[in-house]
This record gives structure tokens, C-alpha cells and sequence, in this order.
């Protein structure tokens, strides 16, 4: 007989606690920095881990359970990791994401190397994997970025591939006031290098924008207020202003929200895929104060530091689902050994 039952969750531990090294951690900008943590320690019971209380096939009684429990957990724990959903790969988690009924929002403009190669689900990275992505909110240097992510995981790396979520409110209260009024003040300006094509290491402004005609991309940065220039090898270069905080649209907080650290060209120094000594300019993108003034690389090494010190780990099994408000917890991804499988949709 099918059991016609709603599904409901229970909240179960996370797991046996761990710790995850950082400081000194390889190919991870500026983790030498004396504010870098030794290492960050598990999730706990930071965000609630819910379990399916019993076995479910998927459709729309699952979707109804799924979305309950995120729309319960988001406003008041910023995030939710779920198990025990009969979800096996992407296409299942497709079909969950598209039942739950929040709008779907695109990734272009987005600067992530990953396939975008789905109106649902995308490869939710395909960086190298010996490298450590920090905290980081999702787009927040672009004026349209989710207001929800959700992560699967379909396969668990062999080593590492931990999934480190930070609480950006936690870390703001670690900046000195000083630094936060610069920023609020001054803003952010954002400088992005494309190539035409996209490599290994770099998403080419073909697939960033979804079109070969320069005129289209040219008309689209224009209306978006970026100034934009073309190199001779086709290589596109444009740069904009935008805030460093934004205002939560439910609670009304002040959010410090930007990826001043995360799209520095320190990220790229530290990268093995290019060049230590190159100029800031070179590299796939780097930030500046938003008048256009250098922002001290101490400062951005101190700035990347803090972020750890609030952050925690999620090792992700298998068929979970990870849920973040993006505006409140930011996500990145520990380097790992073996075959790693994660998707993420972006939603509203």
C-alpha cells in the first residue's frame, strides 16, 4: 500500500563533531594571515538538521514538506540541512526544486567557474579542486542575486569537500566600526577581465552573457550602468560601483553584503592556475573602494580572516539538501581529494 501521508521532518543531530583546518590552508588567499582561525569547527546546531521521518517518494506532498520546513527555518536560523530525501541525482533534486514554487533566478553576469548548462540546477563549482572558495553570499556584486540557494549533494568527496557556512551578521560585529563606515561610505567597484571564450580557470564573457554579439553585451552592461572597454585579443573589461550593505527585505537588518574579498585579485595569486606577479587589472576580476582607490591588501587578508573566525563546516552526505537565506549565510566549498558531486539552484 502507498503511503498517502504528508511527510513531515524531526530534527536529528548533524553528525559526530569534526574541525576542518584553515590557517595556512594551501591555494586559500591569505589564510597565512595572523587572523586566520587554526581551523573552523563543524555546524552543530547553529542551523536545525531535519530527517524525513519516515520513507517518501518524491512529487508534491514532498515538495509541500520540503518547502514547510525551509520557510519555518530560513527567518529565524538563516538555513536548514536536510536528510533522508529520496532524491539520487540532479534530475530528482530538479524536480523538488521546481515543486517547492519560489521563481527561479538566472546566473548571468555571475563569475563562478561551473556549467551553465541548466534553467534549474547548476554544477555548483568546477574550480579546481585544490582550491578553498571563502565565504562568500551568492552574486552580491551583481543588483539581481538569490534571495535562496539551495545545494545536493549526489555524490560526498572522498576527502574535504566540506561545505563552510558563515553568518555574516556574526562577522560585521568582528569589523571595526571604522572599516564598516569606509565601506558604507565609499562603496565597493567591482573590475572584471573576461576572456571570449572560457578556460579551465576563467568563464569567458560567451558564456557569462549567453551571446556572441557584442553589441547585445555592450547594450546589456550599458543599461546596468558599467563602463566597458574591449581589448584587441577580444577580451572584454568593465567595471561598475555597488553598495557594501544592503537591507534584509523581512527583518530589516543592515547586511554587510559584498564580495570585496572573495573577487580581489588576491584570490587569483593564490590560485595554482595563474601567475603570482601579474597587475590587479589582469586577473579575472579584483575590487577597489567604489571611488576607485586601492583597498590595502592587509586590510582584504584581515577582511578574509574575520570571515573564518565566524564560520562553520557542513559535511554533506549523499541526498542532502543544504538551504540558506543568501543574504544572511554565506557558503564556499573546503578543497577536496576523489569525485565530488554538488548542484545548486538559485532561487528568489
Amino acid at each position: 500500500m502507498i503511503d498517502t501521508r504528508t511527510p513531515t521532518f524531526r530534527t536529528v543531530p548533524p553528525g559526530t563533531p569534526f574541525r576542518v583546518p584553515v590557517r595556512g590552508r594551501a591555494y586559500l588567499a591569505g589564510s597565512t594571515h595572523e587572523n586566520f582561525p587554526e581551523s573552523v569547527p563543524d555546524i552543530g546546531d547553529t542551523i536545525p538538521t531535519l530527517m524525513l521521518d519516515r520513507a517518501a517518494s518524491a512529487g508534491p506532498q514532498l515538495a509541500a514538506a520540503v518547502r514547510d520546513a525551509v520557510d519555518e527555518a530560513l527567518p529565524t536560523h538563516g538555513g536548514v540541512l536536510l536528510r533522508g530525501l529520496p532524491l539520487t541525482d540532479r534530475a530528482g533534486f530538479e524536480t523538488l526544486v521546481a515543486g517547492l514554487g519560489y521563481d527561479l533566478v538566472g546566473y548571468r553576469g555571475g563569475i563562478a567557474v561551473r556549467r551553465n548548462d541548466s534553467a534549474v540546477a547548476l554544477h555548483a563549482s568546477d574550480e579546481d579542486a585544490r582550491v578553498t572558495l571563502s565565504p562568500h553570499n551568492e552574486m552580491a556584486y551583481l543588483p539581481r542575486y538569490p534571495r535562496k540557494i539551495f545545494f545536493f549533494c549526489e555524490k560526498q568527496a572522498e576527502r574535504g569537500g566540506e561545505v563552510p557556512v558563515n553568518d555574516i551578521r556574526r562577522t560585521a560585529e568582528l569589523i571595526p566600526a571604522s572599516v564598516l563606515d569606509e565601506f558604507r561610505e565609499r562603496g565597493v567597484r567591482y573590475h572584471r577581465n573576461l576572456p571570449r571564450t572560457s578556460t579551465a580557470g576563467e568563464t569567458g564573457w560567451l558564456d557569462t552573457f549567453g551571446t556572441d554579439d557584442r553589441s547585445t553585451v555592450e547594450e546589456h552592461l550599458r543599461t546596468s550602468g558599467y563602463e566597458c572597454t574591449w581589448n584587441a585579443d577580444g577580451r572584454l573589461r568593465y567595471h561598475y560601483r555597488r553598495d557594501a550593505f544592503v537591507t534584509h527585505p523581512v527583518t530589516g537588518e543592515e547586511l554587510w553584503f559584498n564580495q570585496v574579498t572573495e573577487l580581489n585579485c588576491s584570490y587569483w595569486r593564490a590560485h595554482p592556475g595563474f601567475p603570482a606577479d601579474l597587475p590587479d587589472d589582469d586577473y579575472p576580476a579584483t575590487t577597489t573602494y567604489g571611488d576607485g582607490a586601492p583597498i590595502p591588501p592587509e586590510l582584504v587578508s584581515y577582511l578574509r580572516g574575520v570571515l573564518w573566525r565566524t564560520t562553520r563546516a557542513v559535511r554533506m552526505r549523499a541526498g542532502d539538501v543544504l538551504a540558506l537565506d543568501n543574504q544572511v549565510l554565506q557558503h564556499g566549498r573546503f578543497a577536496y581529494e576523489g569525485v565530488r558531486q554538488h548542484y545548486v539552484s538559485l532561487t528568489s
